[in-house]
């Protein structure tokens, strides 16, 4: 690969940070430019661009968003001595130490 074809990949992936080497090849085949998948990943990786795949989120439904809004409303003027009482089921850590020091 030479060392053009290498910067026009590399523009390529600082313009639009989320295309694929599949995306890539099929883009730069076009032109002049005809290298496998492979070494389109393993350019990119010499270059210090490596591939992530974004961390799934559930999406919330609408059922969810107000039993969740409701939730919070009704418990706004709760105590705190109240919430040091709640068994988390999802082993959430609270520094109650930062939540008194922001209120004072």
């Amino acid at each position: 690969m030479t060392a053009g074809a290498q910067r026009r990949m590399l523009n390529e992936v600082k313009k639009n940070p989320r295309v694929s080497a599949k995306d890539l090849q099929k883009s730069l085949a076009h032109g002049t430019f005809f290298d496998d998948k492979s070494t389109i990943s393993k350019t990119f990786n010499k270059n210090g661009v490596h591939g992530r795949t974004p961390r799934r989120k559930p999406l919330l439904s609408k059922k969810n968003i107000d039993a969740r809004l409701k939730f919070a409303k009704e418990h706004l003027d709760v105590p705190q001595c109240y919430w040091q009482n709640i068994l988390w089921t999802d082993e959430t850590k609270i520094d109650y130490s930062i939540i008194n020091s922001s209120y004072n």
